[in-house]
Order: C-alpha cells, then structure tokens, then sequence
C-alpha cells in the first residue's frame, strides 16, 4: 500500500505553519504542527516531492487540458461533447483567434503554475531541513535528498515547458512569493535558460536513477532518462522558434543539444520499444506503463481505500450513448487519411462508429457515434478507450488508463530530427525512423484483441521484415524530415504533441488555413494566421497583476 500511495501520486495534505505572532490567548492551535516539527516527522520530503506531481493528477486541469491544446486545437482532433456549446473554448481555440478570457488557457495557466508553486516550496524546504528529514525512524540519506531535489526540479522544468508552446513568454518564478507580490513575462530566451539549468542539475545529480532501473514500484516517477527527453524536446522547439526569427539563437547549436540530449537515452538508457503497439493501449495498462518504453507517465488505478480514482480523460473522451462517455475528443477524418492503409496503428488510435467490442459479459457493444457533436467525424480515440472487461463494474471513470507523457519511440524519431538538422548521415537518420515503423508494420498486432469488429482492422496482414525492407521502409534518398513529420502524426497521435509541433515547423497558419478550406467543420482554422500564436495570457492574470504583466503583442 506504501508504494502504491507514491506510484499512484495520492494527495497529500501538508501542514505547515509559519512562525508568527501568537494569538490574542497565546495559545498554540491544538492539531496543528509548526514548520519546524513537520519536518522532523517521517517521510515530510517525501511527502513535498509526492505533492509536486499533484496538478499531474488532475484529470481535467491536466490530462483533458493537454490533449484539447495538443490535439483539438489544431487539425488531428475536435473537441466533441453533446453540442457545439458543450467545449466553446475548445472550439474558440480551434478557430484560431482565441480571447483572453478562454478557460481552456486560463486552466492551463492555473494548473501548470500551482505545480511550479509546489516545486519552489518543495526545493525550498527541503533545502533549509537538509538536517532534519527523518524517514523509517533514521536519517534520510544524503542520497535520497539530492534524488528528492533532482526530481522536483525536472517537475518545474515539465510544468514550465508546457507553458511556453502555448504562451510563449510568462513569468518566471523559482522561489516562493508573497500573495503581493507580481512579476513580468520573462523573455523565452530567459525561461529556455532556467529549463536548461534545472533539467542539468537533475542529469548532474549522481542519485537520480536511470528509467531502466526503476523498480516496478516506483515507475512514474521523475527520472534521468525523463530530463533527457525533456530537454531535447524543447530543444527542438526552441531551434524551430529561432528558424523562424521568434527568439533570438543559433538554431544550429540548439538541434545539437537536441542530438546530444536524445543520444543519451538512445545510446546509454538501455530502453527499448514494445514489440506490439497494442500493449501500449489495449485497455488494461498492465504492461505498456511498466515496459522500457515508457520512460515518464502518470500511473493511475480505482483504488477507493485510499480514496483514489480513474482518470477524468477515460470517461470525457469515450463515445456517449451506450459506450457511457461524454463524447469529448473525436479524431478529425484528415487525421484518419494521414495513416498508410497497412498501419494498424490507425486501428490502435481511432474507433469508428460502428465498431464492436465485447461487454464484460460476453455479449456485444456497438459503438454509436451519432446524435451528438460528432456527426461530422463519427470517430473516437481508441488511446482513451478501456473496454468493459477491464474496468470495475463496468465503470469507465474506475480503471487503470494512464497518459504516457514520455515514450521511447518519441526519442527516437526526436533523435532521428535532430540528427538530419545537424548534418549526420542519412543512414542514421533512417535507422530511427525505420526502428518505429517496423514496430508498428511488423511485430504489432493486426487485431485488436477486446473487440469484435473494427473498421480500420478490415484488410490488415502480416508484413514480413523482408516485406517491410522493401516496400514500407524509409529509403536514405527519401525526404526525411517529410518522413519525420508523418512518422510523428501518427506514431504520437492525440497524445497531445501536434500543436507543438506545428508551431516549431512554423506550419501551424498553413496547416490551419487548409485544413479550414477542406473541411470548414465548426469554422476550424477560420482565424489562424501568422499572429494566432503564441496563444493569449489570461486576461485574469492581467488584471491581478495591476498593469505588471502585459498581454503578447499580437493579441
């Protein structure tokens, strides 16, 4: 139960008072502790890191926020619902030109600055009780401590990045601030530097373990394979900004950090891809969360003796009517049409209405996608889905579903970039592209085991590796950064990384404008333009701050 409380994020609730004036009886409050006193209970370090995953855990201020700015924003899903006044900020985000006032940002803002918050007190604290910190009945080691800060500030890292490929430019706080107290955006070359800094200071610290040797009880914690990953991931971003005259930088250094952060999970993290895709989604989460592939996710389960529950993603984003959702995220049909007609990842990533799956009954549950805000796509996220039989009581809010934030197949083709923009061999370059695509062609499953029938499983055959060398494989005269971005769509697909990397290819107009004239659904795309992004700061913020914080220039 003891590891099942961290590897499962359960909320803590921190006590802790600062030293002031007594009261007007000068009497201590009874069942309260002093600051000093709680940290020289057991395990109050472990307790302040465990709480800095928190905001992580929210489903709907995090894992439906991510994946509505990441995926139904842009062109891979739409934000569904029972009616088009169901998720208006989803949709007014999706058009483009959202206000200040949108809530799907104000969410985002709250969410990732509660977690920022949680890692200053946590860094803060553990540093000014060093000597102190008890656990088990002894001395906390020094070890354990350094390990403590390390994964904190790769928690402040995590929360900051998400904030900058929405917003750009925000303010930058590292220790905690009186409620007075406001601050201005940081420059985004001032927030890639402290990134830089605490994702180092994590990689630096010798007792911040390799993702491979996470024992199974503590995977889903922070990591030093995680840092890396993390790192060359906003490296590429900031080396597309700098393409693209939106920060100052030499883009051709920053794709070399991007190689040389993504090399070290390649070469050195002893990490590897699932065989089948399907482990990764097939609905009980038993084995892709604790496989080599999964470097970083939020593990979850339906745990009511410690009061813990389901993601809010599994039940916002399944079908209505009889499948039990509330019909949120409905894969795009330009989504459908970028998959290759032998990719049974297209069956593992999207349900068609009239799907089939067995109840946990034996009997039949046909997928009904109409009467509701998805008439036009008739789709659904198969990555969302859990079938009957492995949740409780059929209960789609009580199962083990998970979002995967770092997977190994994303270093790969993250390396496979960063290798073609620094000028290495095309032979390289393929051989990572080639590494996920022959996962998904030739050793993934071309049945999806819980269902019955699947539209996108009509026609899927095995491919054979001599098969696949010939016909499917990404040849080293191909273009390979086109390669990279299809491998990308559809590898990565609604887990909430196309508007990041729309905006770091600078393609985030075009691809809007076009997908508008072509489709025109709910006026996606109507407003995007060059100055659509960076999205607006919450107008909140603004008025809070007294004139301190100002709004980006193109809003």
């Amino acid at each position: 139960m003891k590891n099942y409380k961290f590897l499962l994020g359960v909320g803590i609730l921190i006590v802790a008072l600062s030293a002031c004036t007594k009261s007007f009886l000068e009497r201590e409050p009874k069942g309260a502790l002093s600051e000093k006193d709680y940290f020289q209970t057991d395990n109050a370090a472990m307790k302040l890191v465990a709480n800095c995953y928190g905001p992580m855990l929210d489903g709907w201020g995090y894992t439906v926020n991510k994946v509505a700015l990441g995926d139904e924003s842009v062109d891979n899903a739409d934000g569904g619902g029972s009616d088009p006044g169901d998720r208006p900020q989803t949709i007014e985000v999706g058009r483009g030109r959202p206000l200040a006032s949108n809530s799907l940002l104000q969410e985002m803002w709250n969410n990732r600055y509660s977690g920022i918050g949680k890692c200053n007190l946590a860094i803060e604290n553990i540093l000014s009780n060093w000597e102190n910190l008890i656990a088990g009945g002894g001395k906390v080691s020094e070890e354990t401590k350094a390990r403590y800060i390390a994964e904190v500030k790769f928690l402040r890292a995590w929360y900051y990045f998400d904030l900058i490929w929405v917003f750009k430019e925000v303010p930058l706080v590292v220790s905690t601030l009186k409620p007075d107290i406001r601050l201005p955006k940081s420059t985004v070359e001032e927030l890639r530097t402290q990134i830089y800094k605490d994702l180092d200071e994590a990689i630096n610290t010798a007792s911040f373990p390799r993702s491979s040797t996470l024992p199974k009880a503590e995977k889903g914690r922070a990591n030093k394979d995680a840092a890396y990953a993390l790192k060359a991931r906003a490296a590429l971003f900031f080396a597309g900004l700098m393409e693209s005259s939106k920060m100052t930088g030499n883009s051709g250094e920053e794709y070399g950090i991007a190689k040389t952060s993504a090399e070290q999970v390649v070469k050195t993290g002893n990490l590897s891809l699932l065989p089948d895709f399907q482990d990764l989604y097939r609905g009980d989460y038993k084995v892709g969360p604790y496989s080599q592939e999964s470097i970083f996710s939020v593990l979850r389960a339906y745990i009511p003796a410690i009061g813990f529950g389901g993601d809010a993603f599994a039940i916002m984003n399944v079908g209505r009517n009889n499948v039990g959702g509330y019909g949120g995220n409905t894969p795009t049909r330009d989504l459908a049409l970028a998959f290759e007609n032998r990719d049974p990842r297209k069956m593992f990533t999207i349900i068609s209405d009239g799907d089939v799956f067995s109840t946990s009954s034996g009997g039949q549950e046909v997928h009904n996608y109409r009467g509701y805000y998805n008439d036009f796509n008739l789709q659904h996220s198969r990555k969302a889905f859990v079938p009957q039989q492995y949740r409780i009581q059929n209960d789609l809010s009580r199962s083990n579903w998970g979002p995967y934030w770092i997977r190994y197949s994303e270093v790969l083709l993250v390396y496979a970039e960063a290798l073609l923009k620094t000028n290495a061999s095309n032979v390289d370059v393929v051989k990572y592209i080639n590494e996920v695509r022959k996962r998904a062609f030739v050793t993934t499953s071309k049945i999806d085991q819980p269902a019955i029938s699947r539209k996108f499983g009509q026609g899927l055959a095995a491919v054979s590796e001599a098969e696949f060398n010939a016909t499917l494989a990404v040849k080293i005269t191909d273009n390979l950064l086109k390669a990279i971005k299809q491998e990308r769509r559809v590898e990565l697909a609604l887990e909430g990384f196309r508007l990041y990397d729309l905006v770091r290819w600078n393609e985030y107009a075009s691809t809007m404008s076009t997908f508008y004239t072509k489709y025109g659904f709910a006026d996606k795309g109507v407003n995007a333009g060059e100055n659509s992004w960076p999205f607006p700061i919450p107008q909140t913020e603004i008025d809070r701050s007294n004139g301190v914080l100002v709004q980006n220039s193109n809003y």
